[in-house]
């Protein structure tokens, strides 16, 4: 199970804060070593991302990540992070976007964010993810209790 929460013109902190309060979660966050956040004693588990005037946060009983992005197409990212799979379903700036959610949101959840190298992820291999529409912007969200559903 999951709640994302979705909002304009707030930071990511803020963001943070005001879903914590709601939950009146008041527990340290530590970071791993790829500067994941979690809460030290891991009550839930949650995810932040933000492009342009959006932030996104995902919480859960389990891991998971969340990546939002404003639907762009670009070419030179696609061609160094997607493989030839992934290139033939892309037809439009929406099928780049929806890919390129899935592989950032996919690292997040890992806990590894970039450093894995989006290039690394076959969005067509992995199981379930939610993908979400907002205006101009695509949301995915990836974790443990999504897998299977």
């Amino acid at each position: 199970m999951y709640k994302l929460y979705i909002e304009k013109n707030i930071s990511s902190a803020n963001l943070l804060q005001k879903v914590l309060k709601e939950y009146a979660i008041n527990d340290e966050i530590i970071y791993n070593n790829y500067g994941k956040p979690y809460l030290k004693n891991k009550e839930l588990y949650f995810n932040i991302s933000h492009s342009y005037e959006y932030t996104v946060l995902v919480i859960s009983n389990k891991e998971i990540g969340v990546d939002i992005e404003k639907i762009t197409m670009r070419k030179k990212v696609m061609e160094k992070i997607c493989n030839e799979e992934e290139k033939a379903l892309i037809k439009t700036a929406e099928d780049f976007t929806k890919i390129w959610v899935k592989k950032e949101c996919y690292t997040k959840y890992l806990g590894i964010g970039l450093s894995y190298g989006l290039e690394n992820v076959d969005t067509l291999k992995l199981p379930n993810f939610i993908i979400k529409k907002r205006d101009d912007y695509f949301i995915a969200i990836y974790g443990d209790d999504l897998k299977n559903s």
